[in-house]
């Protein structure tokens, strides 16, 4: 992984391209490289995990006509080099030069060859065309805005708020989507006129225009083939093996990350057929409703890792709040990218700098109890009244406390049953809840957004056949592009790892596994209210104690509350200030600071008040970072 950044169609500027390249050094500080034409200018910040010596980006093809700087990593460079090899002639024996000699064979076409995950600009000179393009999921980072007909890219937003020219604004119907669906929705950024380059698409834009073409070469498909436990549980652990495998290969070692549950564990017995000693970090929280860490110790003790346990307290989630802002560049409900940040820096600690991540399993395996939750209500909705289908919502959520609230939950879950046959009904109640926060914002705030269908909102990102597809595919791409994609990958995951030099890898968002858990019938994922992801888990029970192959979902969680009666929060306090919230002018100062007091008073348990005031305390980091003060 690296950072990459740049234009097209504008002259050379070695001090704006150096002060761009310099805002993301944190991704890749070993090194940089520039390439400079008349209407060219791009270069990279280089993190190197393969040929450490010559592999240095931005990188040509043997006549100088193609130029790329990129990203990420290619996973299957060594067999797509013997493929390639003869016919063009390799400078190096870095991965990402196989993109150059694939669009010289293929033109765009040949990207749907890449195996990895990556973020890359390539500049054709015949063509005078210059093409982005970013991979199958959005694992690696992208961002793009124009001024006037140039356009400018990087990984991250904060290089292009170095251009001098750009007026800094809120979106606030970006805003309000991340209240609502806890994030920004991919392709939109919390910046207006700064946009985010879609997964699985390459972008292309001619010299002196500012038409940009976009093309979707991947997407979401559900057509089932015929499988049967034994086929499955075979095909599933030859795919997962390989895929652990080349997420290996690297000219540096590469650590796991271990939560103590069957995905991150079952990473790690894989990955141990192929490291002679391997490295396992976990985080461990003083709150015991967060922790878990002893499973984690279970799980590295079977394997016989060498395990680091990263322990976080409430001062540490306070403190590195503003950080975690400043890199993930959006404002969060969740607490998650807090607690993310010293656990990769304890990676960072140990001179490892590329780690294993068990992020999609839940996705396309069906392991979280959304899906469990969608069936529950839509077997609900078929007789409202029925107190026995009622009752099957005590069986959801086993991990929260205070079990005697589920009567307050189960009367909860009623509303919108009669919405069950609408194709976004498994997310319906989550969005509506969330939405309701917006409360919190100012009058003025609010009368500017209007309601907008969720429909209308969705369009650019929702796969062609969405609507004819069953609730439970709906409920997995909904989940994967409005959560697991912009949040997950990105707040959650590149942004919080790539802040301390790391890079995550995720054996379980290869596309050939991705397709492999799309075509197989729900009875092998989602089985029962007890038995989720269930190819993955008869593939564990060989290879983990029982008790972590079967254990049930424990979903990644950090004590929201605690942060806010930190003596570390202090400074950030300071924002929720009445004098503060007025100058940001986008919270009712009122509500804000009550809710504070009372997080300071008491343990505060609803988790929506949770999730409110986390929104507002990093709303005002935003905006007092980006921009009020005019940072970088």
């Amino acid at each position: 992984m690296c950072g990459i950044a740049g234009w097209f169609n504008a002259p050379q500027n070695k001090q704006h391209l150096e002060s761009m390249l310099r805002s993301i050094r944190h991704r890749g500080p070993e090194g940089t490289g520039t390439f400079e034409s008349d209407q060219v200018s791009f270069g990279n910040t280089r993190l190197a995990f393969v040929d450490l010596e010559a592999g240095q980006q931005p990188l040509s093809n043997e006549t100088g006509t193609l130029w790329l700087t990129c990203n990420g990593e290619i996973f299957n460079h060594s067999e797509l080099r013997s493929q390639l090899a003869g016919r063009h002639a390799f400078r190096t024996e870095c991965d990402v030069e196989v993109i150059l000699h694939l669009y010289e064979e293929y033109g765009v076409e040949g990207f749907k060859r890449l195996n990895g995950q990556y973020a890359f600009a390539l500049w054709d000179s015949i063509r005078r065309k210059f093409i982005l393009c970013r991979d199958r999921l959005g694992i690696c980072p992208f961002f793009y805005t124009f001024s006037g007909s140039t356009l400018y890219f990087a990984s991250e937003i904060k290089a292009l708020l170095t251009i001098p020219e750009l007026h800094r604004e809120p979106d606030f119907q970006v805003l309000q989507d991340i209240w609502t669906f806890w994030t920004p929705l991919p392709g939109k950024t919390p910046f207006k006129n700064i946009f985010e380059v879609l997964p699985a698409h390459h972008y292309s834009l001619e010299e002196g225009k500012r038409d940009i073409k976009k093309e979707c070469y991947w997407q979401l498909d559900f057509t089932e083939e015929r499988w049967t436990e034994n086929t499955a549980k075979e095909a599933f652990a030859s795919i997962f093996d390989d895929a652990v495998r080349i997420r290996l290969k690297a000219d540096v070692p590469v650590a796991s990350y271990l939560s103590g549950g069957v995905d991150s564990s079952l990473i790690g017995a894989f990955a141990s057929r192929y490291a002679s000693t391997l490295h396992t970090f976990s985080i461990a929280f003083q709150h015991p409703d967060y922790d878990e860490s002893e499973h984690q110790l279970q799980v590295a003790r079977h394997l016989g890792t060498a395990h680091h346990v990263t322990r976080c307290t409430a001062d540490d989630l306070a403190a590195a709040l503003r950080k975690m802002v400043w890199h993930t560049e959006v404002p969060q409900l969740r607490a998650g990218p807090v607690s993310m940040l010293p656990l990769s820096e304890n990676v960072s600690r140990h001179g490892l700098k590329a780690v294993l991540t068990g992020e999609g399993a839940d996705e396309f395996f069906m392991g979280y109890d959304l899906f469990k939750e969608t069936a529950v209500r839509r077997f609900m909705a078929k007789d409202p009244q029925s107190p026995m289908r009622r009752s099957l919502v005590s069986r959801l959520y086993p991990y929260l406390p205070g079990r005697d609230k589920f009567r307050s939950l189960e009367l909860a879950m009623q509303d919108g049953l009669e919405q069950s046959d609408h194709m976004l009904f498994s997310h319906l109640f989550r969005w509506n809840n969330t939405a309701r926060l917006q409360g919190y914002f100012h009058p003025e705030i609010r009368a500017e957004l209007a309601p907008r269908p969720y429909e209308d909102r969705l369009a650019e990102i929702l796969p062609d056949g969405f609507a004819s597809w069953d609730s439970p595919q709906r409920a997995q791409t909904l989940e994967i592009m409005t959560f697991m994609t912009p949040y997950l990958l990105s707040s959650q995951g590149d942004r919080v790892a790539m802040a301390n030099g790391v890079e995550g890898r995720f054996p379980f968002l290869d596309h050939r596994l991705v397709e492999f858990a799309n075509s197989l019938p729900l009875t092998l994922k989602l089985r029962s209210l007890k038995q989720d992801k269930y190819v993955v888990r008869k593939t564990a029970e060989s290879m983990l104690p029982a008790d972590i192959a079967y254990r049930t979902k424990f979903p990644y969680r950090a004590p929201i509350h605690d942060i806010f009666k930190s003596s570390s929060f202090q400074h950030t306090g300071e924002l929720l200030s009445e004098e503060n919230l007025k100058k940001t002018g986008i919270f009712s100062p009122q509500a804000a600071m009550k809710l504070l007091n009372k997080a300071k008073k008491e343990n505060m348990s609803s988790e929506m008040e949770q999730m409110a005031l986390m929104g507002i305390a990093t709303t005002q980091l935003w905006y007092d970072l980006f921009i009020r003060n005019n940072y970088p």
